[in-house]
């Protein structure tokens, strides 16, 4: 307030808002429903089954009966050491690239929050390019060890396709996180504040 008593002019104050874009979050889930799926893929024996046996990363499995499984550890082949320590590595990326993404959502700064989105993205890609390798060397190498492959008798495991849908949810995570990077994450708020000089009353109003 002037010295005369007049009020004073409105005053403008500028306030920075964060906003978190549902995509991301979307993005975030995706990869922590990928790596869930990993998991229970990368545990499991069932990955392809032929011939009365089925054979995951870790174990071979042979039918006694219809109900009863007689399993025992894998033969060490070179190409199934590969296929397990590509989806190993796969993992510590994802979870890795889950991380990175929730920092990224409760980080207040912007031009951090920025660099972990680019990270967390860049990270799922890598993880399902990982993963992908894996899915495709081994059915390859489990057929050429076949005998007579041409008239036996082969299908995918339910473990093998939860691995297809992991590296599909790591993909969607990282390409959510792309189609959301040049989404505003800050928001420039005008906030007029008004003065009463004689009763002492402080209004404010948004622009």
């Amino acid at each position: 307030m002037g010295a005369d008593g007049d009020k004073k002019a409105p005053t403008v104050v500028i306030e920075t808002v964060l906003v978190v874009r549902v995509i991301k979050v979307v993005g975030l889930m995706c990869g922590i429903i990928g790596m869930f799926l990993l998991m229970l893929s990368v545990a499991a024996t069932a990955w392809l089954t032929a011939n009365g046996e089925r054979e995951g990363l870790w174990e071979r499995c042979t039918y006694v009966t219809s109900d009863q499984l007689n399993c025992t550890l894998g033969i060490q082949r070179e190409w199934l050491d590969g296929c397990k320590s590509l989806c190993l590595i796969s993992m510590a990326v994802t979870l890795t690239a889950i991380i990175v993404t929730a920092q990224a959502l409760k980080n207040e700064n912007f031009r951090v929050k920025y660099k972990l989105y680019w990270g967390g993205l860049v990270l799922f890609f890598v993880a399902c390019g990982f993963e992908l390798i894996s899915l495709i060397i081994f059915p390859i190498k489990f057929l050429d060890e076949i005998p007579d492959r041409d008239n036996a008798h082969w299908n995918f495991g339910w473990a093998y396709i939860l691995g297809w849908i992991a590296a599909v949810s790591d993909f969607c995570a990282g390409l959510f996180l792309l189609l959301g990077r040049d989404a505003e994450e800050i928001v420039y708020k005008e906030r007029v504040v008004q003065e009463e000089a004689k009763n002492g009353i402080e209004a404010s109003e948004d622009v």
